[in-house]
C-alpha cells in the first residue's frame, strides 16, 4: 500500500461497512496491509486527518464519505443494494451545509468597489450608492472568478459585546487558504449570493441575512437569537472594506455588527472554530500578524477611524 488513503480504501472495501479511523488501522494490521515504513503510536489520527482532508478538498470526487460523525465509507457502495441503507447515507458537514445553499455570487466591478469603500460616507450611504447605480450584479456560479476586475461580496459579521468582539482561531476544516489556517479572526464570513435576497432584504441584497445565517451555523445559535427582543440593537452594516491578497485578488467585505445577547457565552470549541475569546477593539493589538488578512484589514481600519474620531 502506498499511503494511508490506499490502506483505508482497501480496508473499507474488505469490511463493506463504515469504520472509524481507529478501526481502519486495526483491520489493516490484522490483514498485514501496513508497510513497515508507516509506523507511529497515533496512526489512527493520521488516517482520520487524511480522510477528512480528502473529503474536504475533493468533495463528491473523493472516494470516501462520512456515514456518521467519525465513520468513513466508500462512495462505490452508495448504490450497492446489498449494503444496508443506513451505511449508504452520507452526512453533510456543517461547513458544507452553508455552502450547499450558495447560488450565483453577488459581485461588483473592482473600480466601483474601491470608490465606494474609500468614499467619505456612512456604510449605509455607500451601499445605497452602489445599489442606486446598479453596480451590484450576480456572477456565473460556475465561474472561478478569473476576472481580476470583479470582486465578490462577502458578509463579515462581527459578534459584539459592548467594546469587545468575539474572536476565534481558524481550524483545519474551516478555511483552506494558507494565510487563514490557524490564524485568529474577528469575523464570521460567507459569500453573498442571489439566494440570500428576498422581499425583506432588498435594501442590502441579503448581506445582513446571509451573515446571520452563517453565524447561526458556525456557533449553533438558535434562530430565535436573531429576533429583536434578544439583542439591544439590530445587526447593521458598519463598513465596506476591499481586502486584497498577496496575488492581487480582492474581495469586498461588508462588515456587519451584531450585538451578542447578554446571557449568551459562545466559548465552546468546535472542529473548525477554535479558541473562542473576547477582545477589545479600542485597545491596540500587539501581534496583528496573528490574525488572518481580512481581520487585519478590518481591525486596522476600525482603529484608524477610532483614532481619527478622537474618542
Amino acid at each position: 500500500m502506498d499511503s494511508y488513503l490506499s490502506i483505508a480504501e482497501a480496508v473499507l472495501r474488505l469490511a463493506r461497512r463504515p469504520l472509524s479511523s481507529r478501526e481502519i488501522v486495526e483491520v489493516a494490521y490484522r490483514h498485514d496491509l501496513v508497510p513497515s515504513r508507516l509506523f507511529g503510536k497515533t496512526q489512527h489520527k493520521t488516517v482520520g486527518a487524511r480522510l477528512s482532508e480528502d473529503i474536504l478538498a475533493r468533495r463528491d470526487r473523493s472516494l470516501f464519505f462520512r456515514s456518521e460523525p467519525g465513520k468513513f465509507f466508500l462512495r462505490e457502495f452508495l448504490a450497492d443494494p446489498d449494503i444496508p441503507e443506513a451505511y449508504r447515507s452520507p452526512i453533510v458537514a456543517r461547513r458544507r451545509q452553508r455552502e450547499l445553499r450558495r447560488g450565483a455570487p453577488l459581485a461588483i466591478r473592482r473600480a466601483n468597489a474601491v470608490a465606494a469603500a474609500s468614499a467619505l460616507r456612512s456604510a449605509t450611504d455607500k451601499l445605497q450608492l452602489i445599489i442606486d447605480t446598479c453596480q451590484f450584479h450576480y456572477s456565473d456560479p460556475a465561474s472561478d472568478l478569473s476576472d481580476p476586475d470583479e470582486l465578490h461580496v462577502w458578509s463579515f459579521v462581527m459578534f459584539m459585546r459592548g467594546p469587545e468582539v468575539l474572536t476565534y482561531r481558524h481550524g483545519r476544516y474551516r478555511e483552506g487558504r494558507d494565510t487563514f489556517l490557524k490564524r485568529r479572526s474577528v469575523g464570521f464570513f460567507t459569500p453573498v449570493a442571489d439566494k440570500d435576497l428576498d422581499l425583506f432584504d432588498e435594501g442590502d441584497h441579503g448581506i445582513v441575512a446571509s451573515g446571520l445565517r452563517a453565524i447561526a451555523f458556525d456557533l449553533d445559535l438558535p434562530h430565535v437569537v436573531f429576533s429583536g427582543r434578544f439583542h439591544s440593537s439590530p445587526a447593521r452594516i458598519e463598513d465596506l472594506v476591499v481586502a486584497e491578497d498577496e496575488r492581487g485578488h480582492a474581495d469586498l467585505l461588508a462588515v456587519v455588527s451584531m450585538e451578542c445577547p447578554p446571557h449568551f457565552e459562545p466559548l465552546t470549541r468546535r472542529l473548525a472554530i477554535n479558541d473562542l475569546s473576547w477582545m477589545r477593539l479600542d485597545v491596540p493589538i500587539n501581534h496583528i500578524e496573528d490574525f488572518d488578512p481580512w481581520s487585519q484589514a478590518v481591525v486596522q481600519r476600525a482603529q484608524r477611524q477610532h483614532a481619527n474620531s478622537g474618542e
